[in-house]
């Protein structure tokens, strides 16, 4: 990371972190944490579920190995797909 640089951590992630922050505090790195959905945010999509107007099966509409995440947010950012699973490769030689 490079100094007064940025980190962004979106949604949960295993406890603990294992590594101390003292690095990113010596290079005056600002760290935010986003969690992207509240409690009325579920009710809303419980509800439209119920009524047949949200199909979730439909939402990850593209997964791909990692190494292609530039195709899967171009996808995302031009409203082809709502959601892509990138799916990091466990075996290196896949």
């Amino acid at each position: 990371m490079r100094p007064t640089g940025q980190i962004v951590k979106v949604g949960w992630g295993p406890q603990p972190l294992n590594f101390s922050l003292d690095p990113l505090v010596q290079k005056a790195a600002r760290i935010q944490g986003n969690f992207g959905h509240s409690y009325a945010i579920w009710e809303k999509v419980i509800t439209l579920m119920a009524c047949g107007k949200l199909d979730p099966t439909l939402l990850p509409g593209r997964k791909a190995p990692l190494a292609e995440w530039q195709v899967c947010f171009e996808e995302m950012a031009s409203g082809a797909i709502v959601k892509a699973v990138l799916q990091p490769s466990m075996n290196p030689s896949s």
